[in-house]
């Protein structure tokens, strides 16, 4: 039995209105990244045409995630 090594953060904007979630299993290449908006059922996935409907401080908040978890898993293949 395989078990799937997967890595998460989540963030909460300070007036609470965006929570980004960043999952990365240890066999895919980049992070998905989710950005739930407050009063919205859905999430968004984050990529390039959500990314231009977002404000910065959470772009650059998804882009820090993103860079954290492909870090941690390039790392634990590593070893």
């Amino acid at each position: 039995m395989i078990f799937l090594q997967k890595f998460k953060r989540v963030w909460h904007s300070q007036n609470g209105k965006y929570r980004v979630v960043g999952i990365q299993f240890h066999d895919e290449i980049t992070a998905t990244i989710f950005v739930q908006v407050q009063g919205r059922k859905t999430s968004l996935t984050y990529n390039m045409r959500t990314k231009e409907k977002l404000p910065k401080y959470v772009v650059d908040k998804c882009e820090a995630i993103k860079q954290e978890l492909t870090f941690l898993c390039n790392n634990c293949k590593t070893n």
